[in-house]
């Protein structure tokens, strides 16, 4: 059994690239991958995707990939030679024309951005692309190992509410035998009662009674019952993904205890089934954080 919320965290470097993952799964009914990549990676979001689908099978996950280089390049100045002597033979040119005195300094040439220019040295951004598949592999098995403790909390949960429940069944069925035997006597002694002064037919008395007896009887839903908790225990011991499994034995398990509570006219009897929804809906609660 696994749970579904948990937190992975790997860092990559390679190639001059440190490459940094965080994965974090949440609670959803059904499968859902949020990816946030470095600009221009969309082309790779389809293989990093796989690579969390290996792992988890249900709920919200989301990965973060940042790319940073570990040595950037120093910027890089570029100069345009040509524009620079036609920048300067113009300037001397008008200077004739109007009579000027002063020489062109290198002042003036510096300060056209056509002609002097400084760019940023940068790798492609596509080249840490695989040491962001090792990334991400570490970050989602960190991921799945903090699913897998959580996921053994809930099943030590589940199982003492499983056996809790069971406890509480065998005690409906020995109730329930009881109540069996005060119906068919209270019934009988009703009969009796009614037709004290007329002929009693003993046979159709024991029919009658029996009838009532029946419409008591909860043998049948505490077979059920067990079968429920027999079947739902070796789910929650279950390595697969058993969420979704676990969430129906839970309703047909308290489909029977209503079926239960509703044949039930006795104090006692109502009060144990109290008890297994009580644990039930706890149950329920902890399902929805299971894989």
């Amino acid at each position: 059994m696994k749970s579904m919320t948990g937190f992975g965290r790997a860092e990559i470097e390679e190639h001059g690239w440190r490459v940094s993952v965080e994965a974090r799964a949440l609670n959803q009914r059904f499968l859902e991958i949020k990816l946030a990549l470095p600009r221009g990676w969309n082309e790779y979001e389809r293989q990093l995707r796989k690579l969390v689908q290996r792992v988890v099978n249900r709920g919200r996950v989301e990965v973060m990939v940042r790319a940073q280089a570990v040595h950037v390049p120093p910027p890089r100045v570029m100069v345009n030679l040509e524009l620079a002597r036609r920048y300067v033979a113009e300037v001397r040119r008008l200077s004739r024309a109007l009579n000027l005195d002063g020489a062109v300094g290198i002042e003036a040439i510096l300060q056209r951005p056509e002609i002097v220019q400084m760019s940023e040295q940068g790798a492609d951004v596509s080249a840490p692309i695989h040491p962001a598949y090792k990334a991400v592999t570490l970050a989602v098995r960190a991921l799945d190992a903090e699913r897998g403790r959580e996921g053994k909390a809930l099943e030590r949960d589940f199982v003492g509410r499983i056996r809790r429940v069971e406890a509480v069944t065998a005690r409906i069925e020995r109730r329930a035998r009881v109540v069996r035997g005060l119906t068919i006597a209270a019934f009988q002694a009703r009969v009796r009662e009614l037709l004290r002064d007329a002929a009693l037919e003993e046979k159709r008395l024991y029919e009658e009674a029996a009838s009532v007896a029946q419409r008591a009887d909860v043998s049948e839903e505490v077979v059920r019952l067990r079968a429920h908790l027999k079947a739902l225990a070796d789910l929650v011991g279950r390595s697969a993904p058993a969420g979704k499994e676990i969430e129906f034995l839970l309703q047909e398990i308290n489909r029977e205890a209503n079926t239960i509570g509703a044949k039930s006219q006795d104090i006692q009897l109502s009060r144990h089934v109290i008890r297994i929804k009580s644990e039930l809906e706890k149950m329920r609660e902890q399902a929805q954080n299971v894989e």
